[in-house]
């Protein structure tokens, strides 16, 4: 560790420009899944952290879903200082070293450094304390009130902290046999090693938190149970039923969805494909799944109905992609899938040209007519989008669902069940780790008011 603080004063082009991150070569990371992104060392992150302007009216804070201070924690690490650094993180984040790999730090997005130059990369000088400093957590006076989470990914996890943290009595229930949902079972070891997780949660459990694995509420124990059992409910189950595109041929064997292709990869350490390999998408899981499928052999490639400049992706992941020699076919949109004897054989495309803005702020993607063709391949994984699974609670008639299958919830995140409470991805639909913490600690406090009054 760094004992003095350091003062560093930086040249212009210094200041401009980012540290760079050392990374695997792309001969080594496209043959296993170890981590790519190997971390800052001492020097690199003090120097990093030091391009900092520390601004008067810092945007890296207003654009903070979590309500970090980025200021002060990279302040704190460019004098040296890691562990109030930590201090500084930890007050506001249960998962920093999640956070440091795997946040869309749209923090970055708000750093007036990024207007000329590379904005100070945050999320992985928050990676760098993550990894070399162990939080020091106090948490209040037992206040004899119990609560149940169900789901143990961001959203719960959370919720979970921030509750033992205000002396209450949490138990985790989680329905896989890792923790972690989204975070264990959709994100590849290669970007999120598993013992990341493992240290951040054990943190969450140092404060009393139980965690009950392979338990779903819902189907084994039903909702009424825990609210018998415990003062309050916190539903964070997240959104793990696929969703399909809803073109002929997707009963074929071969056609996978992203969810379900990256769990069993993530649970059981492979999974049966051929060699071509189409993932349709252009979001995180997207590349995740191509990138998954060129460590498993195959010979991938995108399928993305837009351009480059629309994907949702995280821009570093797309550049890692394309590093690791992966195709990307733009403006191609799936229309049929193909096979034979059961086993999908093709996709049937056609080529697309971008119109006018839609509502999702992106040019929409219109056919252009006699642009057909086929893409043979052996695997062919749609990662378009995902939504809750509700299923577990379907005999429960006063949980309010809204026409987008989301569970409905107040302005103090409650359900239309007294005492049940919920958020993330369940109650948003798809949304950023981030975004899931920022949800399960807003409702923690209003869980907490409604304990103590």
């Amino acid at each position: 560790m760094v004992q003095q603080p350091l003062i560093r004063v930086l040249t212009l082009a210094k200041r401009l420009k980012r540290v760079e991150m050392p990374k695997l070569p792309v001969e080594t990371r496209v043959k296993s899944f170890d981590e790519v992104v190997l971390g800052y060392s001492e020097e690199q992150v003090v120097e990093e952290a030091s391009r900092c302007l520390q601004c008067k009216e810092p945007g890296c804070t207003s654009m903070c879903p979590v309500g970090q201070n980025p200021k002060k924690y990279v302040g704190l690490v460019a004098e040296g200082r890691f562990e109030e650094a930590m201090e500084a993180i930890i007050d506001r984040n249960p998962l920093p070293g999640v956070c440091g790999r795997v946040c869309t730090h749209p923090c970055e997005d708000g750093c007036v450094l990024g207007k000329k130059g590379d904005p100070v990369a945050i999320a992985w000088v928050k990676r760098f304390v993550a990894d070399h400093v162990k939080p020091e957590l106090e948490k209040r006076g037992e206040t004899g009130k119990s609560v149940a989470v169900v789901g143990s990914g961001p959203a719960g996890l959370a919720a979970a902290f921030d509750l033992a943290k205000m002396g209450h009595s949490v138990t985790i229930y989680e329905r896989n046999p890792v923790f972690g949902g989204m975070l264990t079972v959709g994100i590849p070891a290669f970007r999120l090693p598993r013992e990341v997780v493992e240290r951040d949660v054990a943190q969450i459990e140092k404060l009393g938190v139980k965690i009950r694995l392979n338990t779903c509420v819902g189907d084994e124990i039903p909702l009424e149970n825990l609210l018998e059992e415990y003062d309050a409910v916190f539903l964070g189950i997240g959104a793990h039923e696929p969703k399909w595109m809803g073109i002929p041929g997707e009963e074929l064997g071969g056609v996978e969805h992203v969810l379900t292709f990256l769990r069993e990869v993530n649970l059981s350490g492979s999974v049966d494909i051929g060699p071509r390999v189409g993932v349709v998408g252009g979001g995180s899981a997207a590349i995740d799944a191509v990138r998954t499928s060129l460590r498993l052999g195959a010979d991938p490639f995108i399928i993305y109905r837009r351009t480059r400049r629309e994907m949702p992706a995280d821009p570093v992941e797309v550049v890692e992609a394309e590093e690791e020699g992966i195709p990307f076919n733009f403006l191609t949109n799936p229309v049929k899938i193909l096979g034979e004897a059961g086993r999908v054989t093709g996709v049937e495309c056609v080529r697309m040209e971008l119109g006018d803005v839609d509502q999702s702020g992106r040019p929409r993607p219109v056919p252009v007519e006699g642009s057909e063709h086929v893409m043979p391949l052996d695997t062919l994984i749609e990662a378009i989008s995902q939504k809750p699974d509700l299923r577990m609670f379907e005999k429960v008639k006063d949980l309010r669902v809204n026409k987008w299958g989301l569970i409905e919830v107040d302005e103090k995140y409650c359900t239309s069940i007294k005492g049940v409470f919920s958020a993330g991805d369940v109650v948003t639909g798809p949304k950023t780790v981030a975004e899931a913490i920022k949800g399960g600690k807003e409702a923690a406090k209003h869980i907490h008011k409604y304990l103590v009054g």
